[in-house]
């Protein structure tokens, strides 16, 4: 497994262990992307050239019959906030236990149409549902599990996994590819695309450029450092700020005093989950080398809903407009 898929694997992993935990309330190589309409590439509409119409050849090389879309299992958040996007939510019929946007998508797992976590999967948890097509991305696991699934019939999607805003449009290219929806895909990604665009625009007027931490908890025991190849570096570069945790290294970073004291964050970004679970912000401060931040003798925290800010799905352009308008203020009109 490379190193970047293994560094993806491990973040879902993460992830899917805590909300078990916690409740379920929750292809460039470019590290965030410019993705300003004149410089980045046309749309794509189609996966590779050599694909018929109603096949879908994913990322693990396996083409998939996408025929049949009227019995939709999604296996990721962002995949359910795409699909939903395109018009297509009533043909979803169970989604992962990551979903929690939009609303109608939520209410659907809450009434108990969910099949776990992607990253743990089991082919009893999807074939209940007698899904006519599967869609995950390369975080879903285990490999066996998809191919019970393929054995019985059941077409599986795997897209990429995106960690760059770039990667966004690709991926909604993607999932419009799947569904037959080429020209609703191409209307929703160039919207997207030109929402980050603005919010790059935005904050390309900024002065300076903060370090930024994004610090991951969901109560004291649990704690990390995102760094580098994660989502959360594609929106600190997005908003035009250092990504302090990058340069420290790769993936989840085990926090230790030594390591963010070393990070020296002008500005910690947190999810909100991980702040209830913590206690409040006061509680933070409590956690051994937060004292000691820029950050911390700033005041300087930002709270987010995690999907919202690092899901890379079709909010990706207002989370990252609301992002850089909390880091610079002073550029509200």
């Amino acid at each position: 497994m490379g190193d970047r898929l293994r560094i993806r694997t491990v973040v879902a992993a993460l992830l899917a262990a805590v909300l078990m935990a916690g409740g379920c309330s929750a292809d460039d190589t470019t590290q965030s992307g410019d993705v300003s309409t004149t410089s980045r590439p046309a749309i794509t509409t189609t996966n590779t050239p050599q694909a018929p119409q109603g096949v879908f050849v994913g990322v693990d090389g396996v083409a998939s019959d996408t025929t049949d879309t009227s019995r939709i299992v999604s296996l990721t958040g962002d995949i359910t906030e795409i699909i939903f996007a395109l018009g297509r939510g009533d043909d979803v019929v169970a989604v992962d236990i990551t979903t929690t946007y939009p609303e109608a998508a939520d209410q659907l797992k809450r009434d108990g149409a969910n099949v776990g976590f992607g990253q743990a999967l089991s082919a009893e948890a999807v074939l209940r549902y007698e899904p006519t097509l599967v869609i995950g991305d390369q975080t879903i696991e285990p490999a066996e599990t998809i191919e019970q699934l393929r054995n019985a019939g059941v077409p599986v999607a795997i897209l990429e996994y995106q960690t760059t805003l770039p990667g966004v449009e690709t991926k909604i290219m993607h999932v419009a590819e799947i569904l037959g929806e080429v020209e609703a895909g191409q209307e929703l990604a160039g919207e997207v695309m030109e929402s980050v665009a603005v919010a790059q625009r935005l904050a390309a007027r900024a002065e300076t450029a903060p370090r930024v931490a994004y610090l991951y908890s969901r109560g004291p025991s649990l704690l990390f450092l995102f760094g580098a190849n994660l989502p959360t570096q594609a929106m600190i570069e997005g908003a035009g700020a250092l990504d302090a945790g990058a340069e420290l290294g790769e993936g989840p970073i085990s926090l230790t005093p030594e390591a963010l004291i070393a990070a020296a964050p002008d500005v910690i970004v947190l999810p909100e989950s991980g702040v209830e679970g913590l206690g409040g912000l006061d509680a933070l401060l409590e956690i051994p080398g937060v004292a000691e931040t820029p950050a911390a003798a700033a005041g300087a925290f930002l709270v987010y809903d995690e999907a919202y800010f690092f899901n890379l799905g079709p909010r990706v352009g207002d989370a990252l407009t609301e992002f850089v308008n909390d880091l610079f203020p002073e550029l509200a009109d």
